[in-house]
């Protein structure tokens, strides 16, 4: 017997349903699965968003990249809406996702906690240190990354000298890494694409001086555009 798929109260679900092998059987608590639901359903909200925000932004400044997006939303998508289907020849609106992504990670600053003593590089790190490291800085490094200050979504094209796995973790990295990687890049490749096919933005008139605003996420700041059916 396996639970409902949601319910509002979880009492009365089989224990094997709860149980995660990977943690010795050991079976969820009626708060963990509802900490878990909500954390699916509302953690990616402003990241997303902020996600899109900049994308759009970035495009408006570089026209050339708009334009291209526009082409390929109109052939792949031939005036339907986009989904699920559409992902793999949505192959530039991807690379603008990531590019994106590279340049304002919306987890710009986070943290870990050492499990086991180890050492990074000469310096020892006993058990239950607290680390913090920035992909924002990670991004933006020049040994890393040709011209890191310029937004080119071509550097991740397949053909081309891809950067060391470790130098791109806007969902982080590791044993807690975002759940939710692959769903947000396929949400947001969607969604960049269902604007972009109807819509081209701009800048409002002394509205181009675009800020980052730091928080628990790296928004645009007062970005304000206007969007004009094409």
């Amino acid at each position: 017997m396996r639970c409902p798929p949601l319910q509002a109260t979880f009492r009365g679900c089989s224990p094997c349903a709860r149980q995660d092998p990977e943690d010795g059987g050991r079976g969820m608590t009626d708060a963990e699965i509802s900490d878990t639901i909500l954390t699916v359903f509302l953690a990616g909200t402003e990241t997303t968003a902020g996600t899109l925000a900049w994308a759009l932004d970035l495009l408006a400044r570089h026209p050339e990249f708009e334009q291209r997006l526009h082409t390929e939303a109109d052939t792949v998508l031939r005036g339907n809406p986009a989904t699920h289907a559409d992902l793999p020849r949505l192959e530039l609106t991807e690379r603008i996702i990531n590019e994106t992504l590279r340049l304002y990670p919306q987890g710009w600053f986070l943290t870990r906690t050492v499990t086991h003593d180890t050492h990074l590089g000469r310096h020892p790190l006993p058990a239950g240190t607290s680390l913090a490291y920035s992909p924002y800085l990670i991004h933006h490094r020049p040994d890393l990354y040709t011209d890191p200050e310029t937004f080119d979504p071509d550097r991740w094209d397949p053909q081309r000298p891809q950067p060391p796995r470790h130098a791109f973790i806007p969902f982080a990295t590791g044993a807690r890494k975002c759940i939710g990687d692959t769903f947000a890049m396929a949400e947001a490749t969607l969604a960049l694409a269902t604007i972009t096919a109807r819509w081209s933005l701009k800048h409002l008139p002394g509205r181009h001086q675009t800020r980052p605003v730091l928080g628990a996420s790296i928004g645009p700041g007062d970005l304000r555009m206007q969007p004009t059916p094409r």
